[in-house]
């Protein structure tokens, strides 16, 4: 298991260096490519205005992905509310909080040591539930 897991890591080092020395390789074309139009500055400078716009898009792709994971976290958590059974208790919750955490604990080590058996539990409180 620890020699996949390095296997892992030592692949991923190697991919992240191809994936430096890419970025380093197409600067200096770039900056090749363009010295002779504009001058050393003017060369340094449009390479680092297309890094800056690479890094711009990627942030803005990065963004938009998140809010669209969040959308969907949101919808699901919607759409898990309204088949929830409730039973009130909310309003234990609200009348005995200490009660309620203690439970909550208690329910949190029971899924930690069991999580077959929490899986289990889940399961047919699902199932209760989804015959209202």
């Amino acid at each position: 298991m620890f020699d996949r897991a390095m296997a892992g890591i030592i692949a991923t080092a190697a991919a992240c260096g191809a994936a430096v020395m890419a970025v380093f390789a197409l600067g200096f074309s770039l900056y090749a490519l363009i010295l002779p139009e504009v001058g050393a500055a003017g060369a340094a400078a449009i390479v680092a205005l297309v890094a800056a716009l690479g890094i711009a898009l990627f942030a803005l792709f990065a963004a938009y992905k998140r809010k669209q994971k969040e959308r969907e976290a949101q919808a699901l958590q919607a759409q898990l509310l309204e088949e929830a059974p409730m039973f009130g208790l909310g309003d234990i919750a609200r009348e005995r909080p200490i009660m309620a955490l203690a439970v909550t604990a208690l329910g949190g080590i029971l899924a930690a040591r069991h999580p077959t058996l929490a899986r289990d539990l889940l399961s047919v409180v699902a199932r209760f539930g989804g015959r209202h």
